[in-house]
C-alpha cells in the first residue's frame, strides 16, 4: 500500500512540473501529450515488471531487477559511512581494494563475469538506483516513475533536436519518438536504455545548436552527455565518431560535396583506431569487437537463450569486413518470423515490417531535401549503419539486438520521415489531416 500511495505522490509531482516546465511547451505538440505519454510510459512500466516477475524466477538473472537489488549495498554505505556512499555514487572510489572488500564483493553484478567492455555498463544504472533510495524508501515502483522522466526528458531533446529538420512532420516525429512499440516498451523499464536515451537528447540537442552558436555551456552539456554514453553503451559513442566528425567539417567548411567530409572523418577514424593499439593494447579495435563476440556467445552458451543463433566468428580486420553484411542482414531484416520465439522478438518483426512499408511509401510519395538537411540525412544513416554493424557483428540474440539497436531505429526512422512528402499523401488521404 505504502509503495502504491508513494508512486502515485511522484506521478502527481512529476505530472505537475511537466505541466508547468516551459521545457514541455511546443508550438505542435499540446502539452497533455507529454502528459499522456509520460502516464503510457508508467502502465508500460508496470507490465514489464510483471513480465519480468513472471518469466524470470531469478532475480538475478532478470535487468530490471539485479541492479536494483545490488544498489541496496551501495546506498547502505549511507547509515553506516556518508562519505562512502558519495564517493562511490560519484566515482570517486579510487581505493579500489577498499571499497571492493567492503562493497562491491557483495554485489552480484558490479564485477560481471561475462562482460568484455572496457568500462563496466552496469555501474551506472547501479548508481542510478541508488541516488533514488534516497527518495524512494526502496520501493521498487518509485525507481519506474523515476527513470521513466529522465527517459522523457531524453526523448523529448531529441524530438526538439529534430524537429527543426522535419517542418510540417513534427506530429509524425512525436509518434517516431515517443510511441514506437521497442522505444516505448524499452524506455519504460528500470534499464540503462532510459539513461540513454537521455544521454543522446543531450548530445543531440546541444551538438545542433553548437552549429549555430558556440557557447561554453553548449560544450558543457556535450561533455556531460559523452561522459554518460561512455559508461552506458561505450559502442554508440563509437558509431557516432564518424558522423559526428563529418557532420562538423561540412557544417564548418561549407562543403557542397557532402560525401568529402565523411570520407575525412572515416579516414580519421581509421588512422585512429590503428594508433590507438600502440598507446595502450586494450585500445586494438577489432580486438575488442572480436572479444566482445566470444564473450557474448560465450554467455549464451552456459545461459541458453531462447532467441540465440550462430553468428560468422571474427579473427582479424579481414573477417570483420567480409561479415558486415551479415551484420546488416540480422540487425536491420532478420529476426524472420519463423524465428520468433518471444514477445520482444515478434516486437522486432514486426517494426522492420513496418520500417519496409516506410520505403515503400517513399517509392510513391518521395520529397527532395536541400543541402543542409542532407547533410543530417547523412549523419543519420551514417550512424545507423555503424551502430548496426557494431550489434550484429557481435550479438547473438535476438532479444538483445532488439534492445541495442533502438537508437539506430530511432535516427532511421527520423531518416525515412525526411524522405515522405506528407502534403502529397494528405492531399491523397484527406482523412489524415487531423492524424499527422
Amino acid at each position: 500500500m505504502m509503495e502504491f500511495l508513494l508512486s502515485t505522490f511522484y506521478f502527481i509531482v512529476f505530472c505537475f512540473l511537466i505541466s508547468k516546465l516551459s521545457f514541455f511547451k511546443d508550438n505542435k505538440i499540446p502539452n497533455y501529450w507529454f502528459i499522456i505519454i509520460f502516464g503510457i510510459k508508467i502502465g508500460v512500466s508496470v507490465l514489464l515488471t510483471l513480465i519480468y516477475t513472471k518469466y524470470y524466477n531469478n532475480r538475478d538473472t532478470a535487468d530490471i531487477f539485479k541492479y536494483f537489488d545490488d544498489s541496496k549495498v551501495l546506498f547502505d554505505a549511507l547509515k553506516t559511512n556518508p562519505l562512502d556512499y558519495f564517493k562511490m555514487l560519484l566515482g570517486f572510489d579510487f581505493n579500489y581494494n577498499y571499497y571492493y572488500v567492503n562493497y562491491y564483493h557483495f554485489m552480484n553484478h558490479w564485477n560481471r563475469p561475462y562482460s568484455s567492455d572496457l568500462i563496466s555498463d552496469s555501474h551506472i544504472i547501479i548508481r542510478f538506483n541508488a541516488l533514488v533510495r534516497l527518495f524512494s524508501f526502496g520501493y521498487f515502483q518509485v525507481h519506474n516513475i523515476f527513470i521513466n522522466f529522465v527517459s522523457l526528458i531524453g526523448l523529448t531533446l531529441i524530438y526538439k533536436a529534430f524537429k527543426a529538420f522535419l517542418k510540417d512532420k513534427e506530429k509524425l516525429l512525436f509518434y517516431v519518438i515517443f510511441l514506437m512499440p521497442s522505444i516505448l516498451f524499452w524506455g519504460s523499464g528500470l534499464l540503462k536504455e532510459g539513461i540513454i536515451f537521455f544521454a543522446l537528447g543531450v548530445f543531440f540537442n546541444y551538438l545542433f545548436k553548437l552549429t549555430k552558436q558556440s557557447k561554453i555551456s553548449y560544450f558543457l552539456f556535450i561533455s556531460f552527455a559523452i561522459i554518460l554514453l561512455v559508461y552506458t553503451k561505450f559502442y554508440i559513442l563509437v558509431a557516432l565518431s564518424v558522423p559526428v566528425l563529418g557532420y562538423l567539417i561540412n557544417h564548418y567548411l561549407k562543403l557542397k560535396k557532402l560525401i568529402i567530409g565523411y570520407i575525412t572523418a572515416t579516414i580519421l577514424f581509421l588512422i585512429s583506431i590503428n594508433v590507438a593499439p600502440i598507446i595502450n593494447e586494450q585500445l586494438d579495435f577489432v580486438f575488442q569487437i572480436a572479444n566482445k563476440q566470444q564473450t557474448f556467445s560465450r554467455f549464451i552458451a552456459e545461459v541458453p537463450a531462447n532467441s540465440g543463433f550462430i553468428i560468422p566468428e571474427l579473427s582479424d580486420g579481414f573477417s570483420l569486413l567480409i561479415n558486415i553484411p551479415t551484420a546488416l542482414v540480422n540487425t536491420i531484416i532478420r529476426p524472420y518470423f519463423w524465428e520468433c520465439t518471444s514477445l520482444f522478438v515478434w516486437l522486432s518483426a514486426l517494426e522492420n515490417m513496418l520500417i519496409i512499408i516506410c520505403f515503400i511509401l517513399i517509392l510513391f510519395f518521395r520529397k527532395k531535401i536541400n543541402h543542409s538537411h542532407k547533410n543530417l540525412f547523412f549523419f543519420n544513416l551514417i550512424f545507423v549503419f555503424n551502430l548496426f554493424v557494431l550489434i550484429g557483428l557481435t550479438t547473438p540474440v535476438f532479444g538483445a539486438i532488439v534492445r541495442y539497436k533502438i537508437p539506430g531505429l530511432i535516427l532511421l526512422l527520423i531518416s525515412l520521415l525526411m524522405l515522405i512528402d506528407i502534403e502529397k499523401i494528405k492531399t491523397k488521404y484527406p482523412l489524415l489531416n487531423k492524424i499527422i
